[in-house]
């Protein structure tokens, strides 16, 4: 079995940005590779983010994506987006040997010196559009689920380019980032969001939009 490594690291401060349909944003949405980083409770030494009403926090402290998650979703977009260079989708990191269907809410990962665990899928935002230029990137990684994950630092510590995921916990397998992304498109069953609203590591804010699709699925069953 191939083990998950880091393929990049990105980080980026918050600055004016004018993207291509003239609008301007104050964002750190585009971040660029560093060999290695240092990483604190709130995130990674030389990393912000913009908006900070929506990302950031201790629940949101580093964005990961996948490696897989690029070719998928050119695929879908009809782009020729690579994950090597400046960040696509804000990204933090970009691992290997792992994605949506294969990391849960709850996984604890050594890396490099750090233990991080992971906390909820990454609900993507109007900027991803605006970033990349397709009027369809939100919610085309809406839909799809190729969304990444966050993660809360557990431990600090650096990490390098190279460094091994190495899985110390799976607490809850049944609930990998991919069945959370359905779960907060298109739920079948009341059942199943009061299972996910129950596990105490998914983060509040995601909780919160999960709670959102009971009220609805409630209303729509009587």
């Amino acid at each position: 079995m191939t083990m998950a490594e880091i393929l990049i690291i990105k980080i980026g401060e918050v600055q004016q940005l004018t993207f291509a349909d003239g609008s301007r944003y104050e964002s750190a949405i585009r971040k660029t590779p560093v060999e290695a980083v240092k990483i604190h409770a709130l995130g990674a030494e030389g990393n912000d983010v913009g908006l900070k009403a929506h990302h950031g926090g201790v629940d949101k402290a580093l964005f990961f994506m996948s490696a897989d998650a690029f070719p998928a979703l050119n695929s879908l977009l009809g782009e020729n987006f690579s994950y090597q260079g400046t960040a696509v989708y804000g990204e933090n990191f970009v691992v290997s040997a792992l994605n949506e269907d294969s990391v849960c809410v709850g996984d604890i990962y050594q890396i490099g010196s750090c233990v991080v665990e992971v906390s909820q899928p990454r609900k993507p935002c109007e900027r991803l559009s605006k970033n990349t230029n397709n009027p369809n990137t939100q919610q085309t990684v809406y839909r799809s689920g190729w969304s990444g994950w966050y993660v809360r630092v557990v431990r600090k510590g650096e990490i390098q380019r190279g460094d091994k995921l190495i899985l110390q916990s799976r607490p809850h397998p049944d609930f990998t980032i991919r069945h959370l992304n359905r779960l907060l498109s298109a739920p079948d069953t009341i059942n199943e969001l009061e299972q996910a609203l129950a596990l105490e590591v998914l983060a509040p804010a995601f909780k919160r939009s999960l709670h959102s699709q009971l009220t609805k699925l409630q209303q729509k069953q009587g």
